[in-house]
């Protein structure tokens, strides 16, 4: 059984873990329900570096890539990425992919786990004679998703990339800082869920503090990790497929909805089997599945119509506890002539049959083009004060001032605050004002000398989202600075990164001396 990098820090956290697929996966950590409605209500944490990851890069990398999906990646550009799949000489589905295009002659492919090593020897086989290097980077590699309504952030909590002008299925080759150290990464707007989300590749040994310092800066959010089985119910719910039980090596692009990824204009290995397809319609389709009740359905259960067998589950269960309502849903496989909305059935549940119909999906509103709940900056673009202020400056001089995250982390939940009022005149040194907390009172020691602007009055009514949204692009107070030559007083991230870390391992070793 193969681990991901992050093995060590499931098997401390999760409830329960399983050899899934050939790999080590936690199954949940605080339960299925939870972690469901934290990916559609807050936010939520999951490794998946179990997917492979193959690399083509050379002069024929975009010719090779388009010769073997069915999309066409020659519209892509550089920090795009498309969903497509690749298919045989028949028409049929050898894969389903994400193909990211990172420079002119250099694309990534995630691929799936059970399809990785099929996947490359395809690749390798049909690369003969091109300029282009194909590499299986799976071994090296590591990938985690970060997914749900508060993902953007919590991901610019620690990212240098501008996330609110990254769009859907976009992508950055950037930098995210943890605790241990700044990180090289490619970010991609992407996901399993349907929720607004990111997909975080990095090499595999620096995994585990990606994975910490985002469950560290997500807290104030309500961040928890979440396994397989809200992974699969999530998708499911948003009408996601799975290679293997949705659709295998006997499964047309057509049957399952995929249509809008054929681009038949292009040449593409399968292409006339799937033309000849396309004109003479499909005998079966994938159909979404309404149960009415609690009970549940799962991969491989008969679909009936008049004790006939019309189609089988490709996927469940979905119960009303995860969905909210009074009805289970699936998807599954029936004959086109049975696969109009409403459509009747019966399935066998174990030797019991329920009535189904056949309704649209997905079975949830789809949220991955949803804009950021709340505009944050990133904390590259700040300066920074050992009293823990943050400021950032914008076109016209103007500057604006916020508590930092590792200020806030270490405060604790602010119950209280109470700062100066506009017009009011501020030297360097001098308080801003104060905040209370459980932990301690707190003043806000202004890192400049100016005049007040405004002052942020969502706060005093809110005092807790200091916590939750530390680099809120309206922050605290906003200056209008005297002297503009202080800002070169200040750290960048970098110097204050340096700073924070040595008050955490001074925080840990007095710890363990009051122990003693």
């Amino acid at each position: 059984m193969k681990r991901t990098p992050l093995f060590d820090i499931h098997s401390a956290t999760a409830a329960n873990i399983i050899n899934l697929k050939g790999f080590a996966r936690p199954v949940e950590y605080v339960g299925h329900v939870a972690e469901h409605r934290a990916i559609r209500e807050r936010v939520s944490l999951c490794d998946v570096s179990h997917m492979g990851e193959l690399e083509f890069e050379g002069e024929d990398a975009l010719r090779l890539v388009d010769k073997l999906i069915t999309n066409d990646a020659s519209k892509l550009c550089v920090n795009q990425g498309l969903y497509t799949v690749m298919c045989d000489e028949n028409g049929f589905v050898i894969d389903d992919l994400v193909c990211l295009r990172v420079a002119e002659d250099r694309f990534i492919w995630v691929v799936n786990v059970t399809k990785t090593d099929e996947d490359y020897h395809w690749v390798l086989k049909h690369s003969e004679g091109m300029d282009v290097r194909v590499r299986n980077r799976s071994s090296e590699l590591a990938l985690i998703a970060l997914q749900g309504p508060y993902s953007s952030e919590v991901l610019q909590k620690i990212t240098a990339t501008d996330l609110s002008k990254m769009a859907y299925y976009r992508l950055a080759e950037t930098a995210v800082m943890t605790q241990e150290m700044e990180v090289t990464c490619i970010i991609s707007r992407t996901g399993y869920t349907g929720e607004h989300g990111y997909e975080i590749c990095v090499s595999r040994d620096v995994a585990p503090f990606v994975w910490e310092e985002l469950m560290r800066v997500g807290q104030p959010l309500g961040i928890v990790p979440h396994g397989v089985a809200a992974r699969e119910s999530t998708r499911t719910e948003a009408g996601y497929l799975l290679n293997g039980n949705d659709m295998d090596d006997r499964t047309y692009p057509y049957e399952v909805g995929l249509d809008w990824v054929v681009k038949l204009d292009s040449e593409f290995i399968g292409r006339d089997a799937l033309a000849k397809v396309a004109d003479e319609g499909v005998a079966r389709k994938l159909v979404g599945l309404e149960i009415e009740g609690s009970q549940t359905i799962r991969h491989g259960y008969r679909i009936l119509k008049n004790d006939k067998e019309v189609g089988l589950v490709t996927s469940g269960p979905l119960s009303p506890q995860l969905l909210g309502g009074a009805s289970s849903f699936g998807l599954g496989f029936v004959s086109i002539e049975h696969a109009r909305d409403n459509d009747t059935f019966e399935i066998d549940v174990r030797g019991h049959r329920v009535t189904a119909r056949v309704v649209s999906t997905p079975f949830c509103e789809r949220r991955v083009r949803d804009s950021a709940r709340v505009e944050t900056l990133s904390p590259y673009a700040l300066h920074f004060s050992e009293e823990h202020v943050w400021v950032h400056e914008d076109d016209t001089g103007m500057l604006t001032i916020g508590l930092t995250e590792f200020g806030q982390r270490q405060l604790g939940e602010v119950l209280h605050s109470s700062f100066a009022k506009p017009a009011d005149k501020v030297t360097k040194g001098s308080s801003l004002g104060w905040l209370d907390t459980y932990r301690k009172p707190f003043d806000l020691i202004s890192p400049v000398s100016g005049e007040i602007a405004s002052i942020v009055t969502s706060v005093g009514k809110m005092p807790s989202d200091i916590n939750k949204f530390p680099y809120a692009r309206n922050g605290l107070i906003r200056i209008e600075p005297s002297d503009p030559h202080e800002l070169k007083d200040l750290m960048p991230l970098s110097a204050y990164m340096h700073l924070t870390r040595d008050l955490e391992r001074y925080e840990v070793w007095s710890q363990e001396l009051r122990l003693t």
